[in-house]
């Protein structure tokens, strides 16, 4: 269990009865949150790189 992914962990959240969705949600906002603030830091490249790939 140590060594498993963020996104395996956070499906182990969901039990077999019951659902502790603020427990949940917390989980997804964590995992989520590196990728969102790496498109907001290189965003422009990102946008960047579609147009002149869409240009040739």
């Amino acid at each position: 269990p140590a060594a498993w992914p963020a996104t395996v962990t956070l499906n182990n959240l969901i039990g077999t009865t019951t659902v502790d969705y603020s427990e949940l949600m917390a989980g997804a906002v964590l995992v989520a949150a590196p990728t969102v603030l790496l498109y907001l830091v290189l965003g422009r490249y990102f946008v960047r790189g579609l147009t002149a790939g869409a240009v040739k």
